[in-house]
């Protein structure tokens, strides 16, 4: 985390809130201490082997960051104030694991309110990986190395590998797995 971001804020419904930011040195704001959301972009990439399977990249966290060892998505992170969603996705992807990606390559799918106990949204995309090279590099500190799992054993990995928010995410873990297996079953993994 860098202490010197000013993150957008959101209201209740996620509509965008004109103000000077909140401080990243303050950390995600608690559930029920504000009125006030931060949001969060995160980013799935995925590619389809020779053999037609879907595998999708994992990222594991940094021992010097919070759930350190732990896996989580490819890359994802704050939206920074007066940020758009998708730039804040493709900036994240960068910093994270080197992936260059624009706008249009990202395919937004969702987006929820937490549950666990911070006051966030997050915006999940998908991103085709598929005949792209695997060229990651982890300058920011992060991320100490990537993992493509199949998608058959998607929900084994996450149950045993994840950080608790991904763990214990069964709705979005289980609607990021649904968007690719829709993918997988139209054929339809490149843009």
């Amino acid at each position: 985390m860098h202490t010197d971001e000013l993150w957008q804020v959101f209201d209740t419904n996620g509509e965008r809130i004109s103000s000077p930011g909140y401080k990243s040195s303050l950390g995600n704001p608690k559930k029920g201490t504000t009125d006030q959301y931060i949001g969060a972009a995160s980013v799935w990439l995925y590619r389809r082997t020779g053999s037609g399977e879907i595998e999708i990249l994992f990222q594991q966290r940094s021992p010097k960051v919070a759930n350190g060892g732990k896996w989580d998505v490819s890359a994802g992170g704050h939206i920074n104030n007066n940020e758009r969603v998708v730039d804040a996705a493709v900036r994240e992807l960068y910093e994270e694991i080197g992936a260059k990606a624009r706008p249009d390559d990202l395919e937004f799918i969702f987006h929820f309110k937490t549950f666990f106990d911070v006051q966030m949204f997050i915006n999940y995309f998908l991103c085709d990986w598929t005949g792209r090279p695997d060229d990651f590099n982890f300058d920011d500190g992060e991320v100490s190395q990537v993992k493509w799992v199949k998608l058959a054993d998607f929900n084994q990995f996450i149950d045993k590998n994840a950080k608790p928010p991904l763990k214990n995410g069964y709705y979005t873990r289980e609607l990021t797995k649904y968007w690719l297996e829709k993918k997988q079953a139209d054929g339809n993994l490149t843009q």
